[in-house]
């Protein structure tokens, strides 16, 4: 007997029947004990997530700058082999949730089971931006509360890029999302779990207090202990100052100064990265291969692969001028002979039947390498400066642009003695006197009458 009853939706699922946002009273109930038996769980038992990553790509931009990794991902892909194996027996990827409702004695959240993804993960490097869902569930009850962050552990050798989680009719709540966008790497790798909080925002005193642990936990850890030499799956967020510009072990003459550090001038900060100190000074941090950067600030495939293709590129365009030079019946091989022979940079290449190659060999890797210009293989990318007019660069507006925004504006400095002349020791480099006169320049002065004029005023530039 029902005095009120008010649903939103009603639904069965594997002999359950389940009442999402539902206000439900009862007066004088009596449950009869008919077949098939009905249950009224409230949340039901288990709740329902996709996970959604993206695997190791073979164009990782750590990889392609460290010889020594590109052994280590050979060494990986054997290992990937037996990750995919692992996968099969279900024990990859585990997965525990974080109440943030429903606290412990301790303060901090309730974790839930652990749970495993129900697909196998092929862990094979791949090209591309491929992301793959998995479904995952997780064991449920009233007494858990609403979740707000979840733990990760992977289990596999090589590390994934986790995307998202989603997790579905959570009772009283609907949907719950996880953006995290974040690479994961071995369980062993970290000394503290990997930790990812649902996509809501709050300020210090608003945060649900069974996640404020979780919450000081992780900035902790992105903050480092300031000790410890940086590796690749590190996050730390942590700064040093310039103590590695020089290498004094090599002799006096390679030793540089440390920058910042001092009173009056105690910046710049690069990333610490916590390398041995050198034999010669114990000031000085030895040098290494890599600059370390937090993982999940490096380059994205995507990057890589220009990286890759624009190195390629410009190797060619290094051997390409050579086998023209050989026929060049100018006496300048080595210089451009017009302003198209520049534009040919950028307005040529060579064509290549990308349809073709891709019906011979439909390889990924060609589809990458090709998939930034199209057909023009060895063609730079136009500058944005020519893109509307090529003799945009000529005008008086752009070069006032540049003063400001060019990639070494020192360059361009205000003209002080005329006729401009080199710094430069003659006897080596010869003369670089200009040749410019005063009568050529005074044919273009706005608004002033003499060429000393302008530099008084410091109106031309060099």
């Amino acid at each position: 007997k029902k005095t009120h009853t008010n649903f939103s939706s009603i639904n069965t699922h594997q002999g359950y029947l389940t009442f999402s946002q539902a206000s439900i009273h009862f007066n004088n109930c009596v449950l009869l004990d008919q077949k098939p038996k009905m249950s009224f769980l409230f949340g039901g038992d288990k709740i329902k997530g996709t996970l959604v990553l993206m695997q190791k790509n073979v164009l990782d931009i750590n990889s392609l700058t460290d010889p020594a990794k590109l052994i280590d991902g050979a060494l990986d892909g054997f290992g990937s082999i037996l990750d995919t194996l692992t996968s099969f027996l279900g024990a990859s990827v585990c997965l525990q949730l974080i109440s943030s409702t429903k606290p412990l004695l301790s303060g901090e959240g309730k974790v839930g089971k652990e749970a495993y993804l129900k697909e196998a993960i092929n862990n094979l490097p791949t090209l591309g931006d491929k992301q793959t869902a998995f479904s995952i569930e997780f064991e449920y009850d009233s007494n858990f509360g609403i979740p707000g962050a979840f733990k990760i552990k992977n289990y596999m050798s090589t590390e994934f890029f986790l995307v998202s989680l989603t997790l579905d009719d959570i009772p009283n709540l609907g949907t719950i999302h996880f953006v995290c966008n974040s690479w994961v790497y071995n369980a062993k790798k970290y000394q503290t779990d990997r930790i990812f909080f649902a996509n809501n925002t709050f300020v210090t005193s608003e945060t649900p207090s069974p996640l404020v642990y979780y919450r000081q936990l992780e900035l902790k850890t992105l903050r480092g202990n300031g000790t410890g030499e940086r590796q690749e799956w590190d996050r730390i967020y942590d700064y040093d100052v310039y103590n590695d510009l020089g290498e004094p072990d090599k002799g006096q003459s390679y030793a540089r100064p440390i920058l910042g550090r001092s009173s009056d001038h105690p910046y710049p900060r690069r990333g610490r990265t916590g390398r041995k100190p050198t034999a010669t000074d114990p000031n000085s941090e030895s040098r290494g291969n890599s600059v370390y950067i937090p993982r999940d600030e490096a380059f994205g495939h995507l990057k890589s692969s220009d990286f890759l293709v624009y190195g390629l590129k410009s190797v060619s365009q290094d051997v390409i001028p050579l086998l023209q030079s050989a026929f060049d019946i100018n006496f300048t091989p080595t210089e451009f002979d017009s302003f198209d022979d520049v534009f040919d940079l950028y307005e040529g290449g060579i064509k290549l039947p990308t349809d073709i190659i891709s019906q011979i060999s439909p390889l990924p890797v060609l589809s990458e390498i090709f998939r930034t210009d199209g057909e023009q293989f060895l063609k730079f990318p136009t500058p944005k400066v020519i893109q509307v007019s090529k003799s945009a660069w000529m005008t008086d507006e752009e070069f006032g642009r540049e003063i400001v925004a060019g990639v070494n504006p020192g360059l361009i400095r205000a003209l002080q003695d005329f006729p401009p002349k080199s710094k430069l020791d003659s006897a080596i480099y010869g003369d670089h006197t200009s040749t410019i006169t005063k009568e050529q320049i005074e044919l273009n002065l706005e608004g002033f009458s003499t060429l000393d004029e302008a530099i008084q005023n410091k109106k031309l530039f060099l």
